[in-house]
C-alpha cells in the first residue's frame, strides 16, 4: 500500500525574475512568477498552536519571508480572500499570496543565509563590552523573557550585519533603520539557554502588525495591546526552562517589552521571525531563488562587519556578549 502523503498547506508568492541593484522592482507582469515558498504540515501547525487564527499567522509568516504586505487567496488569478477567522483545514490546501504593485516595488525578502552569517566572538573589545552594558541597562539587567538575572544572560544581536537597510524600512522617516550592528536598538538581553536557538527554533512575534492583532495570539488581551510573543518552532520542545523557581515558560510567553526609544524596531523582530519560518517551513526552491536573484542586493559590498575586531562567522552563529 502506498504511503499517504502528509496533509499540508502550500503557500506560493510572486517573485521577480530579475532585480536591479538600487532600483525599484519592475512590476510588469512578465517579470513575475509564482514560487512555492512555504510548506506547512497541518500536524505541526496544530502542535505548535502559534495562533488560534492560523490563516492570520500564515499571512504574517509569508509576509515577513517575502518582505511585502499582501493577502492570501486560494486562487493564483483572483484575490478572493481566505476566511482569516477559520481554523485549520482538514485536507491539504494551496494558497497564493497576492501583493499590490506598490508592495512589489518595495519588496525585500528574508535572506535565506542569515543564519549562516551571524557573527560570534569571545573577544571582549571595548565596543562590544559597551554594547552589552547598554543593552543590559536598557533591559533592567535581566532576561526580557525569563527574568533571569544578569549573570545568566548576554546581549544578543538581532541582526549581525547590515544589508539594504533603506530597502527594508517601512517607516517614511527611516526611524526603523539600524545602521550600526552594535546599536543598542539591535540587541536584546536574553538568558543563554534561549539565545542559542534565536532565529532558528525560537523567534519573537510583535503585535499588532499588518496581519494580526494581539488578540489573535491571546484572545484574553485587547487587540491593540503592544506585545512581543516568544514562539518555539519545535513541537518536541514547547517550553523554555526557567532557572528561577525551576519553572517552565510555555511557547507563547510574552517578553517584557519597553517603551524606551532604544527598544528594537519591529522590523528587526520580523526579520528574525522570518529566519525561523524559513528554517522550519521554507522550501529549497525559495531559498535557491532568493539566493540567486537577490545576492547582490543583500550584499552589495559583501557582509558588513562594522564593529572592530569582528572575526569570521562561526558555525551556529548567534553572538552573546
Amino acid at each position: 500500500m502506498a504511503a499517504t502523503a502528509p496533509l499540508e498547506i502550500q503557500v506560493y508568492a510572486a517573485f521577480p525574475r530579475a532585480v536591479a541593484l538600487g532600483a525599484d522592482l519592475n512590476v510588469d507582469p512578465s517579470n513575475w512568477h509564482w514560487v512555492l515558498c512555504l510548506t506547512l504540515p497541518l500536524e505541526t501547525l496544530d502542535a505548535l498552536q502559534l495562533s488560534p487564527r492560523p490563516y492570520k499567522w500564515i499571512r504574517y509568516a509569508i509576509g515577513v519571508v517575502v518582505g511585502a504586505q499582501g493577502d492570501l487567496s486560494s486562487s493564483p488569478d483572483l484575490p478572493n480572500l481566505v476566511d482569516y477567522d477559520a481554523g485549520l483545514p482538514v485536507e491539504s490546501a494551496v494558497l497564493y499570496y497576492h501583493t499590490s504593485e506598490e508592495e512589489r516595488r518595495r519588496m525585500f525578502p528574508a535572506d535565506p543565509n542569515t543564519g549562516h552569517t551571524r557573527i560570534t566572538s569571545s573577544v571582549a573589545t571595548t565596543r562590544r563590552a559597551q554594547f552589552r552594558d547598554d543593552v543590559a541597562e536598557r533591559d533592567g539587567r535581566e532576561c526580557v523573557l525569563s527574568g533571569m538575572d544578569e549573570m545568566a544572560c548576554g546581549a544578543v544581536h538581532l541582526l549581525a550585519h547590515s544589508k539594504g537597510d533603506a530597502s527594508r524600512s517601512r517607516d517614511p522617516s527611516g526611524g526603523d533603520i539600524v545602521q550600526d550592528i552594535d546599536s543598542v536598538r539591535n540587541g536584546l538581553f536574553l538568558n543563554k539557554i534561549t539565545h542559542v536557538s534565536l532565529g532558528k527554533d525560537v523567534a519573537f512575534l510583535t503585535t499588532p502588525n499588518f496581519a494580526m492583532n494581539t488578540s489573535d495570539i491571546d484572545p484574553t488581551v485587547p487587540p491593540a495591546e503592544q506585545r512581543c510573543t516568544a514562539h518555539i518552532f519545535r513541537p518536541d520542545t514547547l517550553s523554555f526552562f526557567r532557572i528561577r523557581g525551576r519553572e517552565m515558560l510555555p511557547s507563547g510567553s510574552p517578553l517584557q517589552i519597553s517603551d524606551n526609544p532604544k527598544w528594537p524596531p519591529a522590523i528587526l523582530f520580523d526579520a528574525v521571525y522570518a529566519g525561523a519560518v524559513l528554517q522550519h517551513f521554507g522550501t529549497q526552491t525559495l531559498k535557491d531563488e532568493v539566493a540567486a536573484i537577490w545576492k547582490d542586493t543583500f550584499y552589495p559590498d559583501g557582509v558588513n562587519r562594522k564593529a572592530e575586531g569582528f572575526p569570521d562567522p562561526a558555525p551556529g552563529g548567534w553572538g552573546v556578549f
